[in-house]
């Protein structure tokens, strides 16, 4: 197989990162996709660093198997380990924290409110990177330790996801009247309707049209573009396939020919 035709691999720790599916097949769509999303263990947030560690290079192996030319790390947990994991993977990596912050500097922005998983929080991973492109951008951010495992259920009527967003995000209210929310968690752009109905005021953003503009540059750069019309997409999980496949629809993502369990 050519380099160019092989697949773009996309792992996260759960279904959060069908986010990105849906930009990246939007912007590369003769890209054929596989995702691992990692339901069994979600979320990854209240783990420690070396569980997290130990289960993405899993994750990792798992893609390498299945020859993809380089690996999109949806989940921004993750992806504050980036340069640990960069060193030993077997592809290209890219990050969705280089993205969110980049979304921030462009955007010039005074200060802004963040919200994503407790780990993501207590690396502080966002607030140098968005610090070393946008020094004046103070940053307030708060950590959920429910909502990414509320939102893997599937269930986004369930009325303890609104619970959960109402006191964390009106804990980083309560120290600053920020007007932009940088959604620091791929699992949290699925209930976007959710946090418009509990703060309509906050303009929302979602880093994963940047990291989708990070693998066409990437594919660019190795000239890896995949010259078909349509790729295809296949989904695995540690968890139940139908949450995934129902999510998808709900994404308006290509129907998978592959969705299935599979073991890490």
């Amino acid at each position: 197989m050519k380099d160019n035709e092989r697949p773009i691999g996309i792992l996260d720790s759960g279904i959060g990162g069908l986010t990105v599916v849906r930009r990246m097949q939007s912007l590369l769509p003769g890209e054929d996709i596989i995702y691992f999303g990692d339901s069994a263990n979600v979320p990854y947030g209240n783990r420690t660093e070396d569980e997290i560690l130990a289960l993405t290079r899993k994750m990792i192996h798992f893609l390498a198997g299945r020859q993809v030319k380089c690996i999109a790390i949806a989940c921004n947990t993750i992806s504050t380990l980036i340069q640990r994991l960069r060193a030993e993977a077997p592809c290209p990596l890219i990050n969705i924290i280089d993205a969110g912050s980049s979304c921030i500097a462009e955007q010039k922005l005074p200060q802004v409110g963040l919200i994503a998983t407790e780990f993501t929080v207590k690396m502080g991973a966002y607030d140098a990177k968005i610090h070393s492109r946008a020094p004046q951008c103070e940053v307030f951010a708060k950590g959920s330790p429910r909502l990414a495992a509320l939102i893997d259920k599937g269930d986004f009527d369930d009325d303890a996801i609104n619970a959960e967003i109402r006191e964390q995000v009106g804990a980083i209210l309560n120290r600053a009247p920020v007007e932009h929310l940088l959604l620091a968690c791929t699992h949290f752009p699925l209930v976007e309707d959710n946090f418009r109905a509990c703060y309509p005021q906050l303009k929302l953003i979602d880093p994963a049209d940047q990291e989708a503009a990070y693998m066409d540059r990437l594919l660019t750069e190795h000239h890896w573009h995949n010259a078909q019309e349509r790729g295809t997409f296949s989904i695995y999980t540690t968890g139940d396939p139908a949450v995934y496949a129902r999510v998808a629809a709900r994404l308006g993502l290509r129907r998978p020919e592959v969705c299935e369990h599979a073991a890490l």
